[in-house]
This record gives C-alpha cells, structure tokens and sequence, in this order.
C-alpha cells in the first residue's frame, strides 16, 4: 500500500482536476438539456419531462421508479446514438463531419483556465548546511516539492529568532509551495477564452455550407454576422474589468474582488460595473446563438438553420457543444463579475475561506478547495438558468433588430463606458499614488457605480439626437411590374 500512495502521489493534481471538470461538464450538458425542458415547462405552466427514470423500464429494481425524470437525458442520448446518420447528397464530406466536432472541441480546450478554487499550498521543511546561499536555498526547495509544484515563498529559518542547529551546523529552512485548483495556468487566461470561443463560429459556418442547403448556407451567414459584430461589446465589455485590474488572469480577478465595500458589501464587479456586466450577459447569449438571438436556427423561416441537414450524433454535437459553450461563458461570468470562487458573509465566521498566509487565493485546505469550486460551480449553474428563463421570456429579434442592437446600441455604449473607466481610473490613481489599495476603498466603489449611471443618463439622452435607421419593412419599385400599386393603395383590384 506504501508503494502504490507514492506512485499516486506522483499523478499531477491538475490531471485529475481535468478528468473531474471534464467528466462534470459532460455531466452537466447532458443534464441541462433536462433542466432547458424543466425551466420550459415551469414557464408554460406544465409538469415536463417525468417518466423515464434510471432504471429505462427494463431494470427490475428501477424499472418502476420515476425519479422525476433523471433517466431522459440517457434516453436521448441513446435515440442519438441508435439513430440513422444521415448524409444528403452533394454535402462535403470532410467539412460536414468536421463542423460538429469543431464546435465540441473548441469548447473542451476553453475550459481550461478557468480558476475553480485558488491555490492548494502545503508547508515544507529542509535541512541545509549553514552558509547556504540563497540561489541554493531556492535550487534546494525546487528539487524537494513535487515537479508539478510551485514554490509560493523563500525559504526561511524556521525560528523568527534565528537559525535551529541541527546535527552541528545544518540549519532547518521552511518554506510554502503550492499549485492552483485548475486545469491550466495562463496569465492571458480571459484573451485565451475569448480567442478559443471565437473559433466556434467556424463550426457553425462550415456546417452551413458543407450541407450544400440554401437554408443552412442563409443561417451560416447570419450566425457569421451575428457573432462577429457581437464579439466587439463582449471583448469591450471584458476590457473594462481588465482595465481594473491591470491582469488577463481570471485566477488573480478572481482573488482581487475577494473583500467587501463598507464591510458588507461583496467587493463583485456586478456592484461597480452593472452596465458593464449585463452588456456582457447580452453578448454571451448572442454568441451562443440563444434565444432571443437565435437567427441562425430559425425554424419558422430556416427550417433549422445550419444544422438542418445533420441527424444522428453529428447532430446532437452541435447541442453539445451550444451547452458546453454556454457553461464556460457563464464560468466567466461568474469569475468577471460574481466573484468566483468567493463566498460572501461566510467568510466573516469562517476565515480560512478567505485565504492563508496573508493571501487572499491561498488554502491550506483541500475540503474548502473543494468547497469553493462547487461555490463557483453553483454560481454558474445560476446563470445557465438564467440563459434558459431569457429563452423561454422574449421573443426573437428580427436580424435587422438584432445588428441594430450590437452596432447602435452595445458597441457605442461599452466605448463610452470604457473611456469613462480609464478616464475615472486616471484620475483617481493621479490623487492617489497606491494604486494597489486604490480599487479596495469604499470610495472607489461610489464613484465607479456613479460613473455608471451617468454613462447610461448620458447614452440614453445622446440616443434622441441620433438619426433613426432607415426603414426595413418599406415598399420597393420592380421596373416592369404590372403591380405598379399595390391593391391596398390603389382602392382597386389591379388591371390585367
């Protein structure tokens, strides 16, 4: 047994952080596409799906037990699976397999650095000659912590007062190492995420055209549009909270909203940046293709978009990966402007939550690791919901409607918001030279907020002098048309 604990003491922590994130998030697609059928249900006023259970009818123990329907989203997967893979005529072959499979993977790679629960640290102890320089001392701290580990302090006496002779002259050093509850570390972790998403639109696009159908070839194109001019505000909106904070690091954001404003108050970007946060929200449903900016799947005109010609588990990729990209675009979220990993109040009885050592993202505790990341994992459920009660609450925009709202709207709105950021930022590091604590203080807070609701005061009276957009629904001339006037306006039945 001692021989087999060191060879798994040996297996990295961030391998089976990735085989546990991974198997979650599968876990999870598959059950929010229940939860997508609940929430629908719940809205509409009707129960949803409540039969299938895990025993599929056919396991004599569960096979009479419901349990509320768990057992649906096994039974979709398995009609999927069972289900003829139909490939039309015509279609690219290569391209049309490798669309669903990119939308998938694009998402998997995304989740990467998404920082679930701080820093896991651990205290050890080694023994040096005295006269140890300092370049030994680090070397020697290195070659004594695992090789996936990090070293979080120098090594130090282990006394305050001086050294512990050990053996004559050897003296006891200490020293903290540690290594982070995620997947991956990036300090361009929010620039990764944005730059991976984006390649999503590739699937969609591909699809579309490989299918070798004017209707999917049409909502390739407008989930091209739609993506694209709606990744301007999201990538804006992202800047500001980096303009804070001077990081791409989602693990330091994180870290830095872990306080309270006139200490109740969680110290989240949601409080300071409202308007910031909700034209992210809008933005991650359009890049989601959801509801209400679903266009490119439009049923009552594109009959399904660009999937219309997929069946099978082609098919059931491209939901796949719309709810994988929705779970890592809520992660974001939640790490932008939730706090993360942070657990307000809470931490006021419980300290160690908030850190060791003096570091705010630091754990001694591999329980409360833990905790946190089923913390972060629970604010994210949250905003799938979210997700799921907007689609089933608003109607669809019309793909006019839809590009006014990103370029006439969000775009203009987030680059006033960002100017007044860094112009706010400017000034106040100006009249306080630590800019460290500077974002910590109540006053910070108050202004921020202030310059929010002035910024939207603002948008919103320049929005009466700007001319309105020409009309879309508006009659057209067709030279050598008989129908020079329409019946309606002539008073008359036209002339043959």
């Amino acid at each position: 047994m001692d021989s087999l604990w060191h060879y798994l003491e040996l297996i990295p922590p961030w391998l089976i952080i990735l085989l546990v994130v991974h198997g979650v998030v599968m876990g999870t697609v598959a059950y929010l596409i229940l939860l997508e059928r609940k929430v629908a249900s719940w809205v509409q006023d009707r129960i949803g799906p409540n039969r299938v259970g895990l025993g599929f009818g056919i396991i004599p123990v569960l096979k009479d037990m419901h349990m509320f329907g768990l057992g649906q989203p096994l039974a979709d997967g398995l009609k999927f699976i069972v289900k003829e893979d139909y490939r039309p005529k015509g279609v690219d072959k290569n391209l049309f397999t490798l669309a669903p499979m990119l939308m998938v993977v694009v998402v998997i790679i995304s989740i990467a650095v998404i920082p679930w629960g701080g820093t896991k640290i651990n205290q050890e102890t080694i023994v040096m000659p005295a006269g140890t320089t300092a370049a030994q001392l680090h070397e020697a701290a290195i070659n004594s912590i695992p090789w996936w580990g990090h070293v979080m302090t120098d090594p130090v006496t282990v006394n305050a007062g001086g050294a512990a002779y050990l053996n004559g002259n050897d003296q006891a050093y200490s020293f903290t190492w540690g290594w982070l509850f995620q997947i991956a570390q990036l300090n361009i972790g929010v620039l990764f995420i944005l730059a991976a998403l984006s390649l999503a639109v590739y699937g969609v696009v591909l699809g579309g055209w490989a299918s070798n159908n004017k209707y999917s070839f049409l909502g390739g194109l407008r989930a091209t549009a739609n993506m694209i001019s709606y990744e301007i505000p999201l990538g804006l909106a992202v800047i500001i909270v980096v303009t804070m904070f001077g990081t791409l690091d989602l693990g330091v954001i994180v870290d830095k909203q872990v306080h309270y404003w006139y200490g109740f108050i969680p110290a989240w970007n949601c409080f300071c940046q409202p308007a910031a946060f909700l034209m992210f929200l809008v933005c991650i449903h359009a890049e989601a293709n959801r509801a209400p900016f679903d266009l490119a799947e439009a049923e009552q005109e594109l009959v399904g978009g660009y999937h219309t010609e997929y069946s099978a588990m082609r098919f059931a990729l491209f939901f796949l990966g719309e709810y994988a990209g929705m779970i890592t675009t809520s992660a974001v979220c939640v790490a932008l402007f939730f706090g993360g990993w942070h657990i307000p109040w809470l931490d006021m009885i419980w300290p160690q939550l908030s850190g060791s050592l003096g570091h705010v993202g630091w754990c001694d505790s591999l329980l409360i690791c833990i905790l946190r990341a089923a913390v972060f994992f629970g604010k994210t459920i949250f905003v799938l919901f979210v997700f799921m009660w907007v689609r089933w609450s608003l109607p669809r925009y019309r793909f006019d409607q839809l590009m006014m709202l990103a370029w006439r709207a969000l775009i203009p709105m987030s680059l006033v918001l960002l100017i007044a950021t860094t112009l706010v930022l400017y000034f106040s590091a100006s009249s306080d030279p630590d800019y460290g604590n500077l974002l910590v203080g109540n006053r910070m807070f108050l202004i921020l907020l202030g310059m929010n609701i002035v910024s939207v005061i603002l948008i919103m009276l320049g929005s009466l002098f700007v001319p309105a957009a020409p009309p879309t629904n508006r009659k057209m001339r067709v030279p050598d048309s008989r129908f020079q006037h329409t019946p309606i306006a002539a008073g008359s039945a036209p002339s043959m």
